[in-house]
């Protein structure tokens, strides 16, 4: 296994170089470290110095959540970053009532756009969303997994480089987490 201190969860097609990897089913020519579920990664507790999960959490179940969250806490060192971020429903569901209520003229996507983000792109197995959130609920699911440190904001992401279309997109309305042990 490599020698980093630093994890991506649900790292897909596109791993970030310089983490571990992990993802719940292997993929063709990607090497992953981790083939399970992020709450069974096998790591020494507090030998982490960050973990990402870009567009991953929405993907587990809402006890799930809790468990991924409880355990990258314990994988963490003091100081350590757990970097995710999740789709705010609560603008989402705007959206959703545009749509359903003939005022799609208010929306800034398409409806298979605003279905996704609920259900998932449904690209293949896995890529559904079990579970939805907006600030305060996500929030408080992170402060109670033991993270006393909250930041937000997608320059958390951007200043260390990290790329994803819905960083230039401000409607695509995302809540960008940084929960600091």
């Amino acid at each position: 296994m490599k020698k980093f201190d630093k994890l991506e969860l649900g790292c897909g097609e596109r791993p970030m170089p310089g983490y571990l990897h992990q993802d719940t089913t292997s993929m063709p020519g990607i090497k992953l470290d981790f083939i399970c579920n992020p709450w069974e990664i096998p790591l020494e507790e507090s030998s982490l110095s960050e973990v990402l999960a870009l567009g991953v959490i929405e993907h587990l179940r809402f006890a799930e959540v809790k468990k991924t969250l409880a355990h990258m806490y314990k994988l963490l060192k003091k100081g350590g970053a757990l970097l995710f971020d999740v789709p705010d429903m609560k603008v989402w569901s705007e959206y959703l009532y545009n749509l359903t209520h003939e005022q799609q003229e208010k929306n800034l996507f398409p409806p298979h756009h605003v279905w996704s983000t609920f259900y998932g792109w449904q690209r293949w197995p896995g890529d559904e969303h079990k579970s939805g959130w907006t600030r305060e609920e996500i929030t408080k699911a992170v402060k109670e997994s033991g993270f006393g440190k909250i930041e937000e904001g997608v320059q958390i992401f951007t200043s260390k480089g990290i790329v994803r279309g819905r960083f230039t997109r401000p409607g695509d309305a995302h809540i960008y987490i940084k929960a600091v042990k």
